[in-house]
Parts: structure tokens; sequence; C-alpha cells
């Protein structure tokens, strides 16, 4: 049996480039999520502490600057002094505002003379006036804010701030970490899913082609074994049915051959009982038995046709060979076909050189094989076609053709024409084809076809010349 190998057509790129991609993409959501989550939690991790930090913070300077003040004119007057303290070394905007008004007392750095949101909600806690003015946050900044509580009286709002650009920088280069480890990880599962797709797809394909030379007839195949799991299953599945197709295609080839040869010699007896009463029959009578004895050298010739079939297909197609002129098998088929030809009113050429190699080959059957060749040319030619048998030599082959003007075949009727299991030319049997193939390869030779609906068909063959 002919072992299967899954790296041989390339088709298997298909499947396994699918499951890596699939392996791939489901990598990227996986990692895109976990990124996503990971820079959503440092995100909130890094700004919540931040807003802990600033309202401790706050809190510490409302305390401090309420140690100091007992009332506005004091909080004015220290807080200057206040915002100084602390606030630097900390990397922090301290502001104190006053309640009535709004004004901005004193600032560590010149951020602008508006309060924030946060400090604006201290502020109208403490009744504010009209002339207080609107709340502004700037863009990357962190506020909170606490009220300067002297007794259960209000001297004044602390606001504290601080920029958030080293954290949007720790995220920005978060996310290019992030962005980096991503596009790592996608890579690594494309590659390992090209592995794992390939243990997958590699028997997928190989189980495919499998199926496919059997669908065409090829029963020699056989899949290597593999793990015991789905896949082994069904490759153990694919064997079987391939062992059981030969076995019964084996038990179909020798029923046909004894078939083929039991009805041999009847048809023998007939053919010689037609022979003696032609000889002896009265002219009314001669044409009738003429056309018998034509029918059963028609009958005679589908049977050894059957005979070669079943033994090409029990691979017991053995060859008589010997000295084969093929310019004389060619002129005996000719001969033997010119009355149907006349008959049907085609007119039927050859194209034979003068001087052709001796073949070693199998003279009968060779010539059956041409004669099954016009006999299909004549039978699809209209009246007034030509059918031309044509030798050649081609470097180490002999070219034997035989072209019809006909009405040719489609592709699908061309692609079926040699198949066992497949209809010919308008609903014939085909066999007079696939028995000539037989007989072309049993002797080393290969057999084609070339068609097209209303430009006619061409049957070529061609037989090695140094074939002994």
């Amino acid at each position: 049996m002919v072992a299967v190998n899954a790296g041989e057509p390339r088709r298997w790129r298909s499947l396994t480039w699918r499951l890596a991609a699939v392996y791939s993409v489901v990598t990227l959501l996986i990692v895109a999520a976990l990124g996503m989550a990971v820079h959503s939690l440092a995100a909130y991790y890094l700004y919540e502490r931040l807003d802990s930090e600033l309202e401790a913070q706050a809190d510490f300077h409302a305390a401090y600057a309420a140690q100091l003040a007992r009332d506005e004119t004091t909080l004015a007057a220290v807080a200057p002094t206040v915002v100084g303290l602390f606030a630097p070394p900390a990397d922090l905007d301290v502001r104190f505002f006053a309640p009535g008004n709004g004004a901005l007392l004193a600032a560590t750095h010149d951020i602008g003379l508006q309060p924030s949101r946060a400090a604006l909600m201290q502020l109208r806690s403490g009744g504010l006036s009209l002339f207080t003015p609107p709340s502004l946050d700037l863009a990357n900044r962190r506020y909170a804010a606490a009220p300067v509580l002297v007794g259960n009286e209000m001297i004044g709002v602390v606001e504290v701030s601080r920029s958030t650009l080293s954290i949007a920088g720790f995220l920005a280069t978060l996310r290019q970490i992030l962005a980096g480890v991503g596009m790592v990880a996608v890579i690594l599962s494309f590659l390992i899913g090209i592995v794992l797709a390939r243990q997958v797809s590699g028997p997928v394909m190989s189980m495919e082609q499998a199926t496919r030379r059997i669908a065409e007839g090829d029963l020699e195949v056989l899949l290597r074994d593999y793990p015991s799991n789905e896949l082994g299953r069904l490759s153990e599945s694919i064997n079987l049915m391939a062992e059981r197709l030969k076995s019964q295609e084996e038990a179909r080839a020798q029923l046909i051959s004894e078939i083929s040869h039991d009805l041999r010699t009847p048809l023998a007896a007939i053919k010689g009982l037609l022979v003696n009463l032609i000889d002896d029959a009265a002219p009314e009578q001669r044409s009738a038995l003429e056309l018998a004895e034509q029918e059963t050298d028609r009958l005679t010739r589908l049977v050894n046709q059957l005979l070669d079939y079943a033994r090409w297909r029990g691979g017991r197609l053995s060859l008589d060979l010997g000295p084969t002129d093929v310019a004389e098998i060619c002129a005996r088929a000719v001969q033997i076909n010119s009355h149907m030809a006349e008959h049907r009113g085609v007119k039927l050429e050859t194209d034979i050189p003068s001087k052709l190699p001796i073949l070693c080959a199998d003279g009968d059957r060779l010539q059956r094989v041409v004669f099954n060749l016009l006999d299909n040319a004549i039978k699809f030619t209209p009246a007034g076609g030509r059918i031309t048998l044509g030798v050649a030599r081609d470097g180490d082959e002999l070219r034997i053709s035989v072209e019809d003007s006909g009405r040719g075949m489609t592709s699908e009727q061309l692609s079926a024409a040699f198949k066992p299991d497949s209809a010919g030319r308008e609903g014939s049997s085909g066999l007079g084809l696939i028995s000539s193939r037989a007989v072309v390869e049993a002797h080393g030779g290969r057999m084609g076809m070339e068609s097209r609906p209303g430009e006619g068909t061409l049957v070529w063959l061609l037989l090695p010349i140094n074939n002994r």
C-alpha cells in the first residue's frame, strides 16, 4: 500500500493558518483584556492613593493653620508662611482662600486666582458673597480642600493640589510595556498555534487526501498510525474502509473475469455456426446472417474488453509481447472500421509514416485499442465529418492519435471518460476507453483525451519504443 504523506500538497496551510490565526486572535483578546484590567487597576490605585494623600495634606494644613490663626485677619497674615513650609518638599501646591468672598490669600505657586471645585464646595458651606470667583480645575491636576476651623467658626479654606503628569507618564509607560508584552504573546501564540495546528491539520489533511484518492479509485491507500484518540480511530476506520473496498473490487473483478471467460466459449461456437450458415445460405438470407455475425463479433469484442478490464483491476493483466508493426495494426483497424465509417457518411483518413520503429508489444490487444478508438470516433461523428488516425514518433515514444470532427465533449464528460463508474459519451458505458487505457498502461505507456464542445475530440496514446 502507498502511505499518505500530509506534506505532499500545500493546501494544509489553509487549515493550519486558520487555526493559528484563531489561537492568535484569542490570545490577543485575552492579553488585551488583561492589559486593560491591569491598566485600569493601576490607574485606580494611583489616583485613589493620590486623592487620599491630598485629603490628608489638606486636613494637616487646615489644622496647622488653625493653631497659628484665630481669625480671618490672622490667617491672611500667616498663610504666606504656611504655604511655603511643607508644600514644596512634598511637591504640593497649597492655597488659602478667604471664607467670605473666596479671595486668594496665599499660594505656593501661581496657578490662578480661582478656587477648585473642591475648595468652592467648602467655601459654599461657609456662605459666599456674590463676588466669589467661579471654580476652575486645571488639567492634569487633582485637588482636595478642607476648612480652617477655630472652634465652630470657619476662618478660611485650604486647598491642596498636585500635578498628575507623573502618574500619566507612568501609565503611558505601562501601556507601552503591556503593548510590547501583548505583541510578544501574540507572536509566541501564533508560532505555538502553528505547531499545535499542524498536529491537528496534518492528520486531517492526510485523511482528506486518502478519502479523495479512494473516491478516485486508488484503494492502495494506507494512513499511518496516529495516537489512540479521535483522529487515530478515524484513521483506522479509513484504512479499514479502503481494505474492504479493495476486497470488494477484487471480488467484482474476479466475477467479471469469470463471466467474461464463460461467455467466450458460446460466442466462439455461435461465430463458427454463423460462418458455416453464411457459406451455405441463400442470397436473401445472407445479409441477415452477416449482420448477426457482425453483432457476434461486437459482442466478442465487448467480452474481451470486460476480461481485460477485470484482469487490469485485479492486477492480473498479462501481455503476449512480441515484435509488433504499428503501421500494420493501424491499417487492419482502419480496414475493419471502414465499412461502418462509409455507412455513416464519415471520411476516414490516415497519417502514418512509411517507416516506423518495431515495438515489443501485444499486437492483438493494441489492435483492439486502435479499433476501439476508431469505433468511438465513428459513433460520435455526424455524417460529413472526418476522422484522422495518426502515428508519429515523439522522442523515445510512439504517438498514436485519433481525431474526429464530432460534437466534442464537455469538461465534465471529459473528466469522467476514464472513470470505471462513470458513463461515457451520450450514456455509453465507456468500457472501451477504460480497457484501452488498461492495455496502454500495461505496456508502460499513457493515454489522454482533449475535447471541447463543437470542436471534436482528440484521443492519444504514447507507447515507449524501447520497452523490452
